[in-house]
């Protein structure tokens, strides 16, 4: 074992960690700036209110899920205030809510006036988060225990199963103080365009800036026109910017976008390694360094890079690595035990006094009696010029056979049966000189992108979701969805075995109209809230049949009568209507 470590270095002075609740401390104004955005020196009156809110309430973990950065840091700060924790979904998906609701006292609302969605702690619930120690505070100058538990974090890890990491203050004011040693905040504002709902948009996107009291804004952001407005808003009152981003956001940042007066000074990116091209591009574009931060919700950031400079990672002060037998172990001040050793599930090589990382050591799958590694048959699908992307799928089928999903630009996507068979065929031949046929993906998937969730990292449910056809005959296969509000465009593929097909006709089948109708209710409940029971179909028209192996684009729109539907394909119009809905107050 040859461990080695680098030094804490002091935080700026204009840096006050969360204990000594910088929020609370008196601080002047640099101007006037828009309501999109937050400030400590705003926060006050909120906060008061979410406390007088919670005060009659269960004590204890509250579900909180908010995308206005204001909202949710208010609520987070009143929690921290009174004594409580917050656990952090990642989404507010029904199903997650509902899954989380047992280990919570209640939902924190929209605003502190509304009425909170309650959720008695139920007795003898199995949490496996770590043991907590919560001090209830009589005063806003009270400090919080460094100990105590401060946020729950929600993550799917590598294997895409949902676990809980508890955070405690002491590790919070950690990671936070070497962001500040290293990159600190004197002078400027921060722009963020990820989640804070998870550990990396906490941390850089909402605690940073409020630990050293300067503006911070979010949501809208992501948008790249919305970003360069809020930069400009801030430069226009003498501060300069730091971008908080992801690879996702960067790898689509407009050439055309005016940023030369925005005052961008740095740029932050985590979630999953940048493409150099991309880093580059973006740093010519933003006239600024981007810096990469690579960790995950357990440990908290573990190192550091700008890859223009060098592509090896450099571990964060206070970080002692062990990287012997390519496997990365670090001890860590983030951790909840910083004296034990953790094992990341990352290949690594030692590079001076960093690494580079070499891929997962865990996304190892046993197909047809061989262990193949999941990370080189997605590389070596990505040799090939017309695959952007590749990601493999281990199904937990009987058959035990993998399923890939494929990113390719929109032009060379398979639209029918016969090209979609060729394109497969094409990948198989290609994969055979490193896999025996009885190891090779069986069920092929293909996309424009692969799904990201909004931290840059692969969305492991939406992954999954490709492949639901396989358990459900009657569904079409789903690849995708886009959209808000009362507009959505969903990517469908009639699967050549779907139950639907058979006696319509034979020689020659194709998917029913009724069925089309059916596809249609289902997916507007998926995507329009309080959809009612069904009344009756209008204006209704099929105009080219639907067949086995055709790409569709399904057009849903909300009327205030129901939804109306279109299909479409390379070939045209196939399909449209109009549903009408029982009213849910009818």
């Amino acid at each position: 074992m040859t461990p080695f470590s680098t030094h804490a270095i002091r935080a700026g002075s204009d840096y006050l960690g969360l204990t000594q609740r910088p929020w609370r401390q008196p601080v002047q104004s640099n101007g006037a700036l828009t309501d999109a955005w937050c400030h400590a020196q705003t926060l006050g009156p909120s906060i008061d209110a979410w406390r007088t809110w919670l005060e009659p309430r269960p004590k204890g973990r509250w579900l909180l899920f908010a995308t206005d950065p204001a909202t949710f840091t208010a609520a987070l700060l009143a929690l921290w205030e009174s004594g409580q924790s917050a656990l952090l979904p990642g989404d507010d998906r029904p199903a997650t809510l509902e899954r989380l609701s047992p280990l919570v006292v209640g939902r924190i609302p929209a605003a502190p006036t509304a009425t909170p969605i309650a959720t008695p702690t139920v007795a003898g619930t199995q949490d496996n988060t770590a043991a907590t120690s919560r001090v209830a505070l009589s005063s806003p100058d009270a400090g919080l225990p460094l100990e105590g538990e401060a946020v729950v974090l929600c993550t799917s890890g590598s294997t895409g199963q949902p676990s809980l990491v508890a955070k405690s203050f002491r590790q919070l004011d950690e990671e936070l103080s070497r962001h500040a040693s290293l990159w600190p905040l004197t002078g400027r504002a921060v722009i963020s365009q990820v989640s804070h709902q998870h550990i990396y948009g906490l941390l850089t996107g909402i605690l940073s800036p409020l630990c050293h009291n300067v503006p911070f804004c979010g949501n809208d952001s992501r948008y790249p026109e919305v970003m360069a407005q809020r930069a400009s808003e801030s430069s226009h009152i003498g501060l300069t910017n730091r971008l908080v981003t992801s690879p996702a956001q960067l790898s689509r940042l407009p050439q055309h976008l005016a940023l030369e007066h925005q005052r961008i000074t740095d740029v932050f990116s985590s979630g999953a390694p940048l493409a150099l091209t991309d880093a580059m591009r973006c740093e010519q574009l933003l006239n600024a360094p981007v810096i990469e931060i690579y960790g995950s919700t357990e440990t908290g950031g573990i190192a550091y890079r700008q890859q223009s400079r060098h592509d090896a990672w450099r571990p964060f002060p206070g970080i002692e690595l062990d990287l012997d037998d390519s496997t990365l172990r670090l001890r860590s001040p983030f951790l909840p035990h910083p004296d034990q050793w953790w094992e990341q599930a990352d290949r690594v090589e030692r590079d001076g006094e960093g690494f580079r990382l070499l891929g997962r050591r865990d996304r190892l799958a046993k197909v047809g009696g061989k262990r193949i590694s999941l990370t080189a048959l997605e590389q070596r699908l990505c040799e090939l010029q017309h695959v952007d992307d590749a990601r493999c799928v281990d199904l937990d089928l009987r058959d035990g056979r993998l399923g890939v999903v494929v990113a390719m630009a929109g032009d060379a996507l398979p639209q029918e049966h016969e090209p979609r068979r060729r394109l497969i065929a094409s990948l198989r031949e290609h994969l055979g000189a490193a896999l025996e046929p009885s190891a090779m993906p069986r069920y092929w998937r293909f996309v424009e992108a692969l799904p990201l969730n909004p931290q840059g990292k692969h969305d492991q449910a939406a992954l999954r979701r490709f492949f639901d056809d396989l358990t459900d005959d009657r569904q079409p296969r789903w690849l995708g969805a886009q959209g808000q509000d009362s507009q959505w465009h969903l990517t469908l593929e009639v699967p050549e075995r779907l139950r639907y097909l058979e006696g319509h006709f034979e020689g020659f089948p194709l998917v029913p109209g009724v069925v089309l109708v059916q596809w249609a209710i289902q997916h507007g409940r998926e995507v329009f809230s309080d959809l009612g029971r069904f009344r009756g179909v209008d204006r209704l028209k099929f105009q080219k049949v639907v067949r086995p192996g055709q790409r569709l684009t399904l057009s849903l729109q909300r009327r205030a009568d129901g939804i109306g539907f279109t299909y479409d394909s390379a070939q045209g119009r196939h399909a449209s209507g109009r549903v009408r809905l029982e009213a849910r107050d009818e």
